[in-house]
């Protein structure tokens, strides 16, 4: 006679974050794991009617508990829909374009959030030699702690830097509420086309930073007061110093440069703490002076 199988033993919770530098990448949409909601037992063997475990199909790993409300948006249904999209715009190419890594796809926190990066092939002119692709992360959670997210940033070709183009609310949208496959590749569609026709907002930030100074001496202070921690805000505090002219100032873009370098290449943490740095430099270094004109 056939048996069931019998539920999974609840797990115990796991942390949040994972450890510096540990997720795994994919190449394809098609290798990442795939997920199914399964039932629960306790330690005793009793059914656990109002929770569900998210088990990861390749390794039969349970990876988070969720309530019985919950909707599973699968890892693989999102990285899809990504790729699909980046398949219909155009890749980065042309004459000075540099080999640039168009899509990447991490797990993290112990597989339960992914992050899918694609950037877009839309040149945008900032000043002479100086131009940006934009690019868009997309999030997706197994855990309940959020649903798909979205949001924005750019590629600064002269040097491959990834800046952060999300301002205020203006090119961030948290929660994409989503039911069936079709409703993920219609929400995502609209949000990538809104994100690059408002793109320009962002270009107009970026060239007001060039017009502006600051002290190199300041540059650290900013940054550890948006969050930075010390020790990063330090060694590009003394860059900035090195960079900076014989009065000791430099501009808001150069500083922001010097940053968003040692954050592309020398910082290698999980995509939260990442988009967290990315922000705290943004606000030390690329909004207008307090008392500026902001428009």
């Amino acid at each position: 006679m056939f048996e069931p199988e019998p539920p999974a033993r609840a797990p115990v919770p796991p942390s949040s974050g994972s450890p510096r530098g540990r997720w795994e990448e994919f190449a394809r949409p098609e290798d990442v794991p795939l997920h199914s909601l399964v039932p629960l037992a306790g330690p005793g063997g009793e059914p656990l009617g109002a929770y569900r475990g998210v088990r990861r199909e390749d390794t039969g790993q349970i990876i988070s508990v969720v309530s019985t409300r919950y909707g599973l948006v699968g890892h693989r249904d999102v990285a899809r829909a990504v790729h699909r999209i980046g398949a219909a715009l155009e890749p980065p190419a042309g004459p000075g374009v540099p080999e640039l890594p168009r899509e990447s796809i991490r797990l993290y926190a112990g597989g339960r959030r992914m992050e899918v990066k694609l950037v877009v092939g839309r040149r945008f002119p900032l000043a002479a030699g100086d131009d940006l692709y934009p690019g868009i992360r997309v999030y997706n959670s197994l855990d309940g702690s959020w649903a798909v997210r979205f949001s924005g940033f750019a590629l600064r070709l002269a040097c491959c830097n990834q800046l952060c183009a999300e301002r205020g609310d203006l090119l961030e949208w948290r929660e994409l509420h989503l039911s069936t496959g079709a409703d993920l590749m219609a929400r995502l569609e609209a949000v990538i086309h809104e994100f690059l026709g408002r793109f320009g907002s962002v270009l107009d930030l970026y060239r007001r930073a060039m017009g502006e100074e600051l002290l190199a001496a300041e540059v650290a202070a900013r940054l550890e007061q948006e969050g930075m921690p010390g020790a990063h805000a330090q060694r590009i505090g003394a860059r900035a110093e090195v960079a900076a002219s014989h009065v000791a100032l430099l501009s808001r873009w150069t500083a922001y440069q010097i940053a968003t370098a040692y954050l592309t290449r020398e910082v290698s943490v999980n995509p939260d703490r990442e988009r967290r740095f990315e922000r705290s430099a943004a606000r030390a270094l690329l909004l207008p002076t307090p008392g500026s004109d902001p428009r």
